[in-house]
């Protein structure tokens, strides 16, 4: 109750100051976005499963694909396995460093789905709206030559 109070005196709103990214978030919808907002792709599908988790200066993300591939019979199921992973998955964990007042997050890779992130910064960018937080990268070509955005939206778990 006294940090209320004391949040209330600041001039912040008890629903700000519960707006962080720390914590755990479940994934709702990833989506490349064009720059007018639309939909240009879905790169895990329309019912993606993962989770970006913040807590005490590491972070944790996650997704994948929720559609089941199938195998053609006369390949080695092996190599099939692997190009669908690398195609609908990913998975990356570190330190990180949260910029509240950007509404950024830089995360120092250690482990990753992929060996060439290992070692990178990925610097991605928050904000809240309705309850959900919105997270991604500065724009940036994807898909070819059109320009388009990742954004992934959450809820908090």
């Amino acid at each position: 109750m006294k940090i209320v109070a004391a949040l209330l005196l600041l001039g912040w709103s008890t629903s700000a100051a519960a707006q962080t990214i720390e914590g755990r978030w479940k994934l709702v919808a990833a989506e490349d976005l064009r720059a007018d907002g639309s939909v240009g792709r879905y790169p895990w599908g329309r019912n993606p499963v993962g989770s970006i988790v913040v807590e005490g200066g590491w972070c944790y993300l996650q997704i994948m694909s929720s559609d089941v591939p199938s195998f053609k019979a006369d390949a080695p199921r092996g190599e099939q396995m692997k190009g669908a992973l690398l195609s609908s998955y990913i998975a990356y964990t570190g330190p990180c460093t949260v910029n509240d007042a950007e509404g950024s997050v830089t995360l120092k890779v250690e482990g990753a789905w992929r060996p060439d992130y290992v070692g990178t910064d990925q610097k991605r960018f928050f904000r809240f709206e309705n309850g959900k937080m919105f997270f991604g990268p500065a724009r940036n070509p994807r898909a070819g030559t059109e320009t388009l955005t990742r954004r992934l939206t959450l809820e908090r778990q």
